[in-house]
């Protein structure tokens, strides 16, 4: 089981918390890959705590759909939520599509200029990891310009539940140009202050991304 080269900086208040928040980190950017055995006594020795904490980040961890225990009773990182993806792809199109129109008349010239160093960070990195977090970002730029915090609140949370299974479409070299595309178009609209552009390009993105997933993620046909 590969863990990270460094521990976190991060400060929490108890053993739990802080082995809940770095595996939680782990799975969610592909450090642990779905289905890795999860060794609970080299985790708490790698973290520097007792196995008690890491055990009870793990049953934490199994209840949001993050850990399995197989029928060996060995722990494991769960699979990509597969199943799930097309229902929260659809759903966050749409919310998506509102934030951007929302911001669009509100957006300043420091919050374009952002987004713009952004996109050019992405076409700069074929980085999975880093391309998964420069597009959240690239994002959450106009979600807190369009100030509704329920809105944020829900397409957030969206993003969290995606983000395993958007890191690994981050992975096929394919997708970079297609997406900054995307991007481009999305920030050209917010430029030109035109909402309803930008709010069809939100949701292209969406949908699309959708797309590339069942397109890439699909299971492989089983040999006959």
């Amino acid at each position: 089981m590969p863990l990270p080269l460094v521990k976190s900086a991060r400060r929490y208040t108890s053993a739990q918390q802080f082995a809940y928040e770095e595996l939680r980190s782990w799975i969610l950017n592909a450090v642990l890959q779905p289905h890795e055995v999860v060794r609970d006594v080299e985790i708490a020795q790698f973290l520097g705590v007792s196995r008690t904490p890491v055990r009870e980040a793990l049953i934490r961890l199994g209840q949001e759909g993050l850990i399995e225990a197989s029928a060996s009773r060995m722990t494991r990182v769960a699979g990509l939520p597969l199943d799930r993806a097309p229902h929260l792809f659809q759903a966050g199109a749409p919310l998506d599509a509102l934030a951007a129109e929302l911001a669009t008349p509100l957006m300043t010239e420091a919050d374009l200029n952002l987004m713009q160093g952004l996109l050019d960070s992405m076409a700069r990195t074929s980085a999975p990891d880093r391309l998964s977090a420069l597009d959240e970002e690239f994002h959450r730029v106009y979600y807190r310009r369009a100030g509704n915090p329920v809105l944020i609140e829900l397409l957030e949370s969206l993003d969290e539940q995606l983000r395993r299974i958007e890191r690994h479409i981050w992975g096929y070299v394919p997708v970079h140009e297609e997406a900054y595309e995307e991007h481009r178009v999305l920030l050209a609209a917010l430029r030109a202050g035109d909402a309803k552009a930008a709010a069809e390009a939100a949701r292209a993105n969406w949908l699309r991304s959708l797309r590339r997933g069942e397109e890439l993620l699909k299971p492989a046909p089983l040999e006959a």
